[in-house]
């Protein structure tokens, strides 16, 4: 079977494979839409790939539904999005390296400044520029230090060949109103100190994520635009539907059951044999699936997944490539039968489904849990993807 993306023909000959519901990425944006004054902007952050839901096949989707700007993390990313026909504006919010930025104008593609570097080097390419101004309020990753922030940015608004697009920061503690408070008092400072001088405010004033968009309500930090990613894909962190904000995860993980076989009491599983067998018989279905694919290893044991309407536990040492699960409990289990490891059985939504927001929870025994914005994109690396939408 051969499907078409927006980039290149994929040819799907594998018995696994990530879903996406586009109806579910439509109602998300709709709900943020909703949730939010009407005079706040968003901007879909799709860096890694739309933590890997695919970009280029899902923006015209987000388009559609409401979203006014792209948000990328490398030059890469969204000279990617505009060889696929993506005409919506793109903010890079990394840094881009020195040697690079010369094609960002010549594709209409705005840039992130926050140091002198960035000025000498656009300065010295005579193109029209279209850039955002990150202020450092307390993440300590990039952008110019709030102190130093409004002599910097008037600096920016003298450069002739600059056209300041917005200012923006980045919230470290999006759940902690008290930290946010502080990088918002921070950021409010330089916001005052600019129109106390008379020079005029950008379009684009930004400062909140997914997690500070959801709590919203306890801080003031909307401005004219939310830069909205993993929510926009279905999740949060637990209280976002406390404030109203109802989503819909995107992503499924489905594959075949390749191989059916039995083993015997006393027999192990998969590599070290971690897993023994107990019992007197042990029917095994192998899924063509491993850690390559971003089902972490560190799960082994487990992981469950779903199978004609019935639960089923994985067993032994997820591998590279393939994973085992125990169908002992499923009889009528059938090479070519589909597993679910991610979403909902559809043959089944009574038995509820799976989310990343469960394998994460798995992990907070370990010394650094996993969360699920990682496990997101680990799934993106070599299995094909499908779009629905239903």
């Amino acid at each position: 079977m051969v499907r078409t993306s927006r980039q290149l023909s994929i040819q799907t000959r594998r018995d696994a494979w990530v879903e996406i519901n586009l109806a579910a990425i439509e109602a998300n944006v709709v709900a943020f839409r909703q949730f939010l004054p009407s005079s706040v902007s968003i901007m879909a952050i799709l860096k890694a790939d739309a933590y890997g839901h695919g970009a280029a096949m899902i923006t015209p989707v987000l388009e559609a539904s409401g979203v006014s700007m792209v948000g990328v993390a490398a030059l890469d990313e969204a000279l990617q999005l505009r060889d696929a026909g993506i005409t919506l504006p793109i903010l890079v919010i990394g840094a881009v390296p020195d040697w690079a930025v010369e094609v960002a104008a010549e594709k209409d593609i705005q840039l992130t400044v926050f140091s002198q570097r960035h000025l000498e080097i656009l300065r010295n390419t005579h193109k029209r520029w279209k850039v955002h101004i990150k202020v450092d309020t307390g993440m300590h990753r990039i952008g110019v230090p709030h102190p130093e922030a409004v002599d910097f940015i008037e600096a920016c608004y003298r450069e002739p060949n600059l056209q300041v697009e917005g200012i923006f920061t980045h919230f470290a503690c999006a759940e902690d109103p008290e930290k946010t408070r502080l990088q918002v008092s921070r950021f409010e400072a330089v916001l005052k100190a600019l129109t106390d001088k008379g020079l005029p405010l950008p379009r684009y004033i930004h400062a909140a994520n997914s997690a500070a968009t959801e709590l919203s309500s306890e801080v003031d930090s909307l401005y004219s635009m939310v830069r909205v990613g993993y929510g926009l894909f279905g999740y949060h962190k637990g209280y976002g539907d406390s404030h109203g904000l109802h989503l819909k995860p995107v992503l499924s993980l489905k594959a075949r059951i390749m191989h059916l076989h039995h083993a015997a009491a006393g027999e192990g599983v998969s590599y070290g044999h971690h897993y023994q067998v107990t019992t007197d018989t042990l029917h095994i279905a192998t899924l063509p699936l491993g850690y390559a694919d971003g089902i972490p290893r560190v799960l082994s044991g487990r992981l469950t997944g779903l199978l004609h309407g019935k639960v089923i536990p994985q067993i032994g040492a997820i591998t590279m490539d393939q994973v085992m699960f125990d169908v002992s409990n499923v009889p009528e289990a059938s090479v070519g039968d589909t597993v679910t490891l991610l979403g909902e059985d559809n043959q089944h939504p009574e038995v509820g489904g799976i989310t990343l927001n469960n394998w994460a929870a798995l992990s907070q025994d370990f010394p650094t849990p996993l969360i699920p914005y990682e496990l997101m994109c680990g799934l993106r690396v070599r299995l094909p993807k499908t779009y629905t939408h239903h």
